[in-house]
């Protein structure tokens, strides 16, 4: 529940895929085993510790002493996926003498904060295994790609006016001169050797740019984290942590939700927007070896759920962009975020729960809100509570630098939030 964990464990996550590959190796060391979901039923018996998952997706639950119809469960979300540069996939071209790859933005990129910076490559490729495909995680440190800025000189208004990056035009990185190397293939080789297949046998890739940097503790007295996709990895390893710690024995069965695609909306097949959750908690209330009647209908009456994203800190340099009573500091404790409008979850009953849970831990909490002539973002709380009608709160630890390269969040927060989130899973 240290602030270097959390370091280790987004340096293990690139990628969302990683971020999963990580998770299940820490949940599998706790003794967390996997579940097909295509399988047949498997009796899930009190106590029973499992997972599935697909993807950039992970759902891990511990089982309850009791049949989920009549206690419930008690669920922790959060998201895999973070803003990044993704290639598309016919990446390849060479342009004034330069291999570079073309790409697209993934979801609501900082776009400046990508330029000058050592850029490697992660995600996954699918390769040809006779007649069928099989997909192998790719991850490639070294810097091998860079988005260079326009030199000050020629263009001197930059400090007045602002950095503006065209999508399509600025921000395909270089990775080569002209010569062979920028001959068509070269990503393909690069990726071949990598996963030691022939490049004719590449049939596919989810792959995007990450920093290369890793992260670190930073300040004077080491009061910060440094990271890239802090957002929302931060919040994937609070919630991994808890489910681990909470292996006391409760009547209610615990349940850890890590979606991808929250940062473009949702949508697919392993997003919060999916009804993948929805089918485990069926499946975790219908196999449990202790029967009850209601069905899910009754489960999802008697669950809540936390959703965790980190939140907006308010920054030194620009504290009006807050709410004046609503100013979270990095290191101030867990961060409980309301919209009347329902862009987050909470309400008055949730909102009691968490700050309950927090006051069990001994642990400050905080409110923030926007101001009320800002847009507000969203999170996967309201779009879980509406595909399972389970009451949520949404909270997050408070950060800097959001949707940046490399963001900027508050060391003594992870043990908090950890701390609160593994009461959530115990108090019933």
């Amino acid at each position: 529940m240290s602030a270097q964990d959390l370091l280790d464990y987004i340096a293990a996550g690139p990628s969302p895929f990683h971020c999963v590959a990580e998770s299940v190796r820490r949940l599998e060391a706790a003794g967390f085993s996997a579940v097909d979901e295509g399988s047949e039923p498997v009796n899930i018996h009190p106590g029973h510790a499992g997972y599935v998952a697909r993807a950039g997706t992970l759902i891990a639950w511990r089982a309850g002493q009791d049949a989920p119809a009549v206690t419930g469960f008690r669920l922790l979300g959060a998201h895999t996926d973070s803003p990044n540069l993704r290639l598309k996939p016919n990446a390849e071209y060479v342009s004034e003498g330069y291999a570079q790859w073309g790409i697209e933005p993934y979801g609501g990129v900082l776009l400046a904060t990508w330029a000058d910076r050592d850029l490697g490559l992660s995600g996954r490729v699918s390769v040809r295994d006779g007649d069928s495909a099989s997909l192998r995680l790719v991850r490639i440190d070294r810097p091998i790609a860079r988005v260079s800025n326009l030199a000050i000189h020629l263009n001197r208004k930059v400090n007045d006016d602002g950095l503006k990056l065209n999508k399509q035009k600025h921000l395909p990185p270089m990775v080569a001169c002209a010569g062979e190397l920028s001959e068509p293939g070269l990503l393909a080789k690069l990726l071949a050797d990598e996963v030691g297949c022939d490049p004719a046998d590449l049939v596919g890739w989810d792959l995007g740019l990450h920093d290369v940097v890793p992260p670190a503790l930073g300040g004077v007295n080491g009061d910060f984290v440094f990271a890239p996709r802090l957002d929302n990895q931060g919040s994937c390893y609070s919630a991994l942590e808890a489910i681990i710690a909470a292996e006391g024995k409760t009547a209610h069965t615990s349940v850890v939700a890590l979606f991808d695609h929250e940062e473009v909306g949702s949508g697919s097949d392993r997003g919060a927007a999916s009804t993948m959750l929805r089918n485990v908690l069926v499946r975790l209330e219908r196999d449990h070896t202790i029967a009850a009647a209601g069905g899910i209908e009754r489960a999802a009456a008697n669950s809540w759920m936390v959703s965790a994203d980190m939140a907006h800190g308010v920054h030194p340099n620009y504290a009006d962009k807050h709410d004046k009573r609503h100013r979270p500091m990095l290191n101030g404790g867990p961060v409980i975020k309301t919209n009347v409008n329902m862009r987050y979850s909470t309400d008055a009953d949730t909102a009691a729960r968490f700050r309950a849970a927090c006051r069990q831990e001994d642990v400050p909490y905080q409110e923030f809100i926007n101001r009320s002539d800002l847009a507000c973002g969203s999170t996967i709380g309201p779009i879980s509570a509406a595909q399972l009608a389970i009451q949520g709160v949404d909270v997050g630890s408070a950060m800097l630098s959001m949707h940046s390269i490399r963001e900027c969040a508050g060391a003594h927060d992870v043990d908090m939030m950890t701390r609160v989130m593994t009461r959530v899973l115990l108090n019933g």
